[in-house]
């Protein structure tokens, strides 16, 4: 499998619309805009969810610990893909940066000085894509790796575990291979051949919609919630990582490392641009626009100065994306960016191309025959 490929996997890109809906219905709630509060709360809801009726009581102590420490992993590998003078080149924030990462790492690597010849192809590789999701994956354990795996279903699931009769024989990836007795079960409303191919999803839906009840403890409606749960797991360590990468650049760096995390993993962009509000940054229009362009609201609603709050239960005010761009300047010369001027630009341009010329011509002519006019008028009043 390619790097391309083996990203495109691991970044979800090809979840299927159902993995997506059962996310949001698995997932846990957020009641606070505290991010340290939000990686609390799915740290719980991974404990309660995940752990504590499956684990003895060292599992339960344990694992959660395990899951702090992989979420702060993939914070830490964002933050040495990424490094704050990386962020301001990308994204500008603040004075010069220093040196490029992929001088740091290549031209100017003393290892690779000695190990290499000074026109050698590896001076020249680009840091971030050298540093990759794929890569990073691929150096956490097998027990880290797990969790951003697709769910896998059991290969046989009962509708009633008890009397063990009618049952799907499933594929891992959730897809029905054979069925076996559905046709007596249903009393002849659904047949085992019917459900050859489909997702136990489809299932679900087709016996509810022929309104044939199961039993509560039967296996279907439970491998369903089970992989939804895993789906949620896989959501919620890259939304906390998300959290992490914020809180832990700050007011600056943070948000706009978020961003192209968010980006690349398919996160909610929302999320960094509500914590990225510092009125004296002097690329928040920069960031604002980059926003915007790829699908963000104007309507959005951010925290203004969040990292300035001295405790986790201050009042925070907000503003609008909106109000931000009618009062925020770009930066100490302009109020507009390069990119507006130049929208501005194209708008006096095509306005200037569909004036008619001849009118104006002729208007000019009209002009200097009324001062004409008016200039014989004011000699015989002489």
């Amino acid at each position: 499998m390619s790097i391309k490929e083996e990203l495109l996997k691991f970044k979800i890109k090809n979840q299927s619309k159902s993995e997506l809906e059962a996310s949001k219905k698995a997932g846990f709630i957020k009641s606070s805009i505290d991010l340290e509060n939000q990686v609390n709360e799915f740290i719980k809801w991974y404990y309660e969810t995940m752990i504590k009726d499956f684990y003895s009581d060292g599992g339960r102590y344990q694992y959660p610990k395990r899951m702090r420490d992989l979420i702060e992993k993939i914070a830490v590998w964002y933050e040495l893909r990424y490094p704050n003078d990386e962020i301001n080149r990308l994204m500008y924030c603040y004075g010069k940066e220093n040196a490029k990462m992929n001088d740091v790492m290549f031209k100017n690597n003393p290892y690779i000085k000695e190990l290499l010849d000074e026109n050698a192809d590896t001076r020249y590789l680009d840091w971030p894509d050298f540093y990759n999701a794929s890569v990073f994956l691929k150096s956490l354990s097998w027990e880290e790796r797990r969790y951003f795996e697709s769910p896998h279903y059991k290969d046989v699931v009962y509708l009633n575990p008890k009397t063990r009769a009618a049952h799907l024989h499933v594929t891992q990836d959730g897809k029905v291979e054979m069925a076996e007795n559905i046709s007596g079960y249903t009393h002849g409303v659904i047949h085992d051949e019917e459900l050859q191919g489909l997702n136990i999803r489809k299932v679900m839906e087709l016996f509810k919609e022929k309104n044939i009840e199961l039993p509560k403890n039967n296996e279907l409606e439970k491998a369903i919630t089970n992989a939804d749960n895993w789906i949620s797991q896989k959501e919620g360590i890259l939304n906390c990582a998300m959290y992490r990468i914020i809180e832990r650049g700050g007011n600056r760096i943070g948000p706009r490392r978020a961003f192209l995390f968010a980006k690349e993993f398919r996160r909610n962009i929302d999320i960094p641009m509500m914590y990225a509000i510092d009125r004296s940054d002097p690329g928040l229009r920069l960031l604002i626009n980059e926003y915007l362009k790829i699908g963000g609201s104007k309507d959005l609603k951010c925290y203004i100065d969040y990292f300035s709050k001295t405790s986790k239960n201050d009042p925070i005010a907000t503003i609008s994306i909106q109000d931000l761009i009618l009062t925020q300047r770009n930066n100490a010369a302009s109020f507009y960016t390069q990119e507006e001027t130049d929208l501005h630009q194209r708008l006096v341009n095509a306005l200037s191309s569909n004036i008619n010329q001849e009118e104006i011509r002729k208007e000019k002519v009209r002009q200097l025959r009324l001062e004409r006019k008016l200039e014989k008028s004011r000699r015989k009043l002489d």
